[in-house]
């Protein structure tokens, strides 16, 4: 049988390999890993237009510092909003300004986990913004930190996976 033939059939040579399974999934995680640093550059331009403006010590430092512990999901939020209002307090800021700095914090941390993060990793991943949005809660309340951390990640090689196996041509 030549080649024209097993292909028409579905055979062997048509089948595409394991090793497409792989180049996909490591573009795949490729792509979540650039989306994240794209919010986390965005959060940090958010966090220092927000900080320079209540006028945070050291603004300059916390905003990027901030802006990157979102590669850890709620965790680094929590940790940054205390390391923020931990420098506000030890820089002397009055009791309204420190009230300000959290809601700088907190105003940013809306936009990043309605906005930014649904929308630019769904898009990069060919994902939903829902489905991101869900598979961070399901994630986070299911399994916790490991699950925050590996929520995203997961739901797009197991989409990849989904869909490489649900497009193979079918075997004789």
């Amino acid at each position: 049988m030549n080649r024209s033939e097993l292909e028409r059939r579905g055979g062997e040579p048509r089948r595409r390999s394991h090793w497409a399974l792989a180049g996909e999934v490591g573009g795949t995680l490729g792509a979540w890993l650039k989306g994240q640093l794209i919010v986390a550059c965005i959060l940090s331009v958010l966090y220092a237009v927000g900080f320079a403006a209540v006028r945070l010590p050291f603004w300059y430092l916390l905003a990027p510092v901030c802006g990157f512990l979102n590669f850890i999901p709620y965790f680094g939020y929590l940790v940054g909003l205390g390391l923020t209002a931990l420098v506000g307090l030890l820089g002397g800021l009055s009791f309204e300004r420190l009230i300000a700095v959290v809601l700088v914090y907190v105003a940013v941390g809306a936009i990043e986990s309605w906005v930014l993060t649904p929308r630019i990793l769904g898009k990069r991943l060919g994902l939903r913004p829902l489905y991101v949005f869900l598979a961070i809660l399901v994630a986070g309340t299911g399994f916790g930190f490991i699950g925050l951390l590996l929520a995203v990640p997961v739901l797009a090689v197991g989409m990849v996976v989904w869909r490489f196996y649900g497009t193979r041509p079918a075997q004789e």
